[in-house]
This record gives C-alpha cells, structure tokens and sequence, in this order.
C-alpha cells in the first residue's frame, strides 16, 4: 500500500477554537501545490487514490480542497465522490495505533493508494509507528511523506516539501 501523510497548510492563530482556524492565503497554495506534485506522482504511476483521509478541522478540510484544486491543475482526473472520508480519530491528539489499524484494515480490503491529511504530532507519530521508528520527517506546513507499506514496516520512499 502507498500511503501520502500530509500535514496541513499554513494556519492562522485567529479563531475562536482550534478546530475553527483557517489556511492562510499562502497555506492554501502551499497545498494546491502539494496537490500538483501528487497529481504528478499518480498521473506517472497510472495510480489512482483508493480513500482519502481528512480529520474534520477547518483548516484539514480547506488543505483538502486546495490539494484538490492542485490534482485537477495536473490533469488528474479521478472523481473524489466516495473517496473522502472524514475522520475523527485523526485529530491532532488522534490515536496512532488506532489509525495503523485503520489502514491495515483498508489495505486488507484492497486498498492501494492511501491520502491521509491531518495535524501534528499524529502525522510524526504515524510515520514513526509505520517505519517502526527507523524513519522520521519534520513536518513543517504542507509537507507530505509518501511511505511503501508492504508487510509489517513501511519504508519512507519520499518527503515533499512545498517549494515558494
């Protein structure tokens, strides 16, 4: 299974909840262009995406759009209509142990190709419990890790940084 781990754009500090803060003008193209360099990477692998995992804060949800946004500018195709769901548990005090066996479970329904965006420290936690502590990534704003879980332990074959 190909799973992408991406953290959120750019966020601001104003709202009245954290679940409620919003991308930023800069957070948002951040992830339109983390969005290309995806639509890139499936248009060449002729893959396409099997779910998407989004946690339902506000600013999740907005990355998700502008990724969207991203993958549509490449010419990636795919219809997102039942592939999104959004997730609870992938908060950013989410149990990594239960979003592991989440996605074993999804791969052992046949799922391939896997997009997770969520918030830190889970992302950092997931790459982790996934590589069994042998690969680490900083995830600053819209970085994206693509790992290759094939077995027990995922290898990091990737880390997408968004470039300005």
């Amino acid at each position: 299974m190909n799973i992408w781990i991406m953290r959120h754009g750019e966020a601001s500090f104003s709202a009245s909840s954290d679940s409620e803060r919003t991308l930023t003008p800069f957070g948002i193209e951040m992830a339109k262009k983390q969005g290309q360099w995806l639509g890139n990477r499936l248009n060449q692998a002729k893959i396409q995406l099997d779910k998407i995992l989004v946690s339902p804060y506000l600013r999740t949800q907005q990355t998700l759009e502008a990724v969207k946004l991203g993958l549509q500018a490449v010419g990636f195709s795919q219809s997102f209509t039942n592939l999104v769901e959004t997730w609870e548990e992938i908060t950013p005090d989410g149990n990594q142990s239960l979003v592991v066996d989440y996605l074993d479970f999804l791969r052992d329904e046949g799922a391939k190709n896997v997009l997770l965006i969520s918030h830190l420290p889970l992302v950092f936690d997931l790459v982790c419990a996934l590589t069994h502590d042998q690969s680490q990534v900083h995830f600053y704003p819209a970085v994206m890790a693509e790992l290759c879980w094939q077995g027990k332990i995922a290898r990091l074959t990737h880390t997408e940084i968004p470039r300005n």
